[in-house]
């Protein structure tokens, strides 16, 4: 959608500032609550021009959760929602940097204090979610931030809620195959390449992913994109390297923790309850045997002590000047790899989303017809595994054919 132009105001009450991020599913603008003059963030999307009243809509859809789990910490504040004209709307709580440019604000790797503080939050933010027999299905670190200002400045926001599905849990369910791939291909649990349903061990396995990254700073398949080839050949390399590399290998370097928290989720079968309790004690033994303390010190506090100590330390500063601070630019734009800048990160693959939206997606009976065989009994679950990589190998081997041995002399 087009910028809608500054001072700009919504249902006479939120005055636009200015935009602070834009995508293809809508604009984000800091913006002005002309009654309590607080600064808030606006989030706008144009609805298709034959769209009806009575239609729900990604924002509409999207309020819903931050409503239903508006009692939670790490869950932001919705004020109001609604439609002006040919826009959809949404008003929330402003919120400070994404963990993404957070990570790129301290050089493209977190401290393992840092890693294992936010790996606290983030495990018990997904047991809330899970709680409600709901899943996020785009774990990434784009779609978590920080909180704003000093009172919630030290808490992780969990964000983003376009591509959430309903879980069902049942003893009478099998693992179904789904209806698309949902996610994004650098993130994706094993289960969501092969298009499977997902359930809450695909958010946990995608969180793995995410701490090994904070941790190392970067994935063995981040490096493998490239710009000319379809997303499809990227996406099915990706889940090849995942499939095939030994987990330590993915968290080389790193406590076996990280290692352990991987091949738990991975283990867990669709209709399994996770262990958040088991998760977020075995990373508080960690931080705990490496002595550090959960005293909500992370990084990019350190970074911005750094600079503030060196401007004291008879730096000069224009007049009227003050720090950068991630804080100061809520969404952490500053700190975003510019063009031509050494290391950048790869390409972040598309964000693939169901083709119906906000459709939920509800796992078959073992009654129905459609319903995938069932596994025979003692047939061992690596089974699927092998099938899946099979899968991957679709280029045939051409043997070579077998020389014909010459007919034997007769002796004469």
């Amino acid at each position: 959608m087009s910028q809608l132009p500054p001072k700009t105001i919504i249902q006479e009450r939120w005055r636009l500032d200015g935009i602070i991020g834009q995508g293809g599913f809508g604009s984000v603008y800091i913006a002005t609550d002309l009654k309590t003059d607080k600064i808030v963030a606006v989030k706008l999307q144009q609805l298709p021009a034959n769209s009806s009243p009575s239609q729900i809509d990604d924002l509409e859809h999207e309020s819903y959760f931050y409503r239903l789990l508006r009692h939670h910490p790490g869950i932001a504040t919705l004020h109001e929602n609604g439609r002006q004209e040919q826009l959809e709307f949404m008003v929330c709580e402003l919120l400070g940097a994404s963990l993404q440019s957070l990570f790129y604000h301290c050089g493209r790797r977190f401290s393992l204090k840092t890693t294992l503080m936010l790996a606290d939050q983030l495990i018990q933010r997904l047991e809330v979610f899970h709680s409600k027999n709901f899943i996020h299905r785009d774990v990434k670190p784009d779609n978590f931030a920080m909180g704003f200002g000093k009172e919630n400045g030290k808490v992780v926001y969990i964000l983003d809620f376009g591509l959430v599905g309903k879980f069902v849990r049942d003893e009478n369910c099998v693992f179904a195959p789904s209806y698309a791939f949902c996610g994004s291909y650098y993130w994706a649990s094993i289960a969501t390449h092969f298009d499977r349903t997902q359930s809450p061990k695909d958010d946990l396995e995608s969180l793995a992913y995410m701490l090994i990254y904070f941790a190392r700073g970067s994935l063995p398949w981040q490096g493998c994109a490239n710009e000319n080839e379809p997303t499809n050949v990227m996406r099915d390399r990706i889940a090849r390297l995942k499939l095939t590399l030994p987990v330590e290998l993915i968290c080389k370097d790193l406590p076996s923790e990280f290692a352990r928290h991987l091949k738990y989720v991975r283990s867990l079968k669709y209709n399994d309850r996770p262990n958040y309790a088991k998760l977020r004690n075995m990373y508080r033994r960690l931080m705990k045997r490496l002595g550090h303390r959960y005293d909500g010190v992370f990084d990019w506090d350190l970074k911005e002590e750094n600079r503030s100590a060196r401007q004291q330390g008879g730096e000069s500063q224009p007049d009227g000047a003050k720090p950068a601070s991630t804080q100061d630019k809520p969404l952490g734009q500053e700190d975003a790899p510019q063009e031509g800048e050494e290391h950048q990160q790869p390409r972040e693959e598309p964000v693939a989303r169901p083709a119906v939206k906000r459709k939920i997606v509800f796992v078959k009976k073992a009654n129905e017809e459609s319903h995938p065989p069932k596994r025979r009994r003692g047939r061992p679950a690596e089974a699927d595994e092998k099938k899946n990589k099979a899968k991957l190998n679709k280029a045939p081997v051409k043997r070579a054919a077998a020389k014909k041995k010459p007919p034997a002399r007769k002796k004469a």
